[in-house]
């Protein structure tokens, strides 16, 4: 299987170009946008990237690993409510009053961020940017959307269905296998942002790969069969 590789901080180099701000720029404006971009330190696993409440300081974009983002339910309990991976944006909550959730690496996590007077400038003086920043604000809408319905479905196999054929899609955009992949979330998170115990989860999975639709060896899946596990979603 083949693995995302460490990325160079330079826009231009960048090979999730194509997923980020720069794929609306030309050489001029991406020069720009290189002198403001900052470089994070690493993230290991169950480090927060910011927290919440936390004032906006950037816009951060995942160059290798993934984050989760969680807010605290009116009980205290978290509630997965993200995953972001390389070439995903993340950070637009935080726009209005400050952060409403927690950005949480779950493995060894790179972002690079563009920070709030960078962007402020960069959009004033580079229209192709700020429309390039509204197109993704109104993606990270269609993917809550796209949730709700998920959450809406009537069973437990459908929500995990629509779950593995996101990832694979996502996958596939970022140039890797789009039927092998590793699978970064662990059960428990992965039954949180559904709405099911981590146990279904489990079953759920053993069920798909006994009908011989998936296979899972430790943190690799396997998509056996896309087109048949693509009618479990039940649209």
């Amino acid at each position: 299987m083949r693995t995302p590789p460490k990325f160079s901080l330079s826009c231009r180099d960048c090979s999730l170009a194509e997923l980020c701000l720069p794929r609306a720029l030309d050489t001029e404006e991406l020069e720009q946008l290189e002198s403001k971009v900052k470089q994070h330190p690493v993230l290991a696993r169950g480090a927060l990237l910011y927290n919440l409440r936390e004032p906006f300081h950037s816009l951060y974009v995942v160059k290798s690993g993934t984050l989760k983002t969680v807010i605290n339910t009116a009980s205290g309990e978290e509630q997965i409510t993200g995953f972001f991976m390389p070439g995903e944006i993340v950070g637009f909550d935080g726009l209005d009053t400050g952060h409403t959730c927690s950005a949480v690496a779950i493995e060894r996590t790179t972002v690079c961020g563009l920070p709030l007077a960078a962007m402020d400038d960069l959009t004033g003086a580079i229209p192709s940017l700020r429309r390039e920043i509204f197109r993704l604000m109104s993606r990270e809408i269609t993917t809550d959307q796209s949730m709700l319905l998920t959450l809406a479905r009537r069973t437990s196999e459908e929500r995990i269905a629509t779950f593995l054929m996101n990832l694979s899609e996502r996958f596939r955009k970022r140039g890797f296998s789009a039927v092998q992949f590793p699978l970064a979330m662990a059960r428990q998170d992965i039954g949180n942002y559904l709405g099911m115990a981590a146990e279904t989860v489990s079953r759920v999975l053993t069920n798909l790969s006994d009908a011989n639709l998936i296979s899972v060896h430790g943190r690799v899946l396997t998509v056996l069969n896309p087109t048949s596990l693509a009618l479990r979603v039940g649209q």
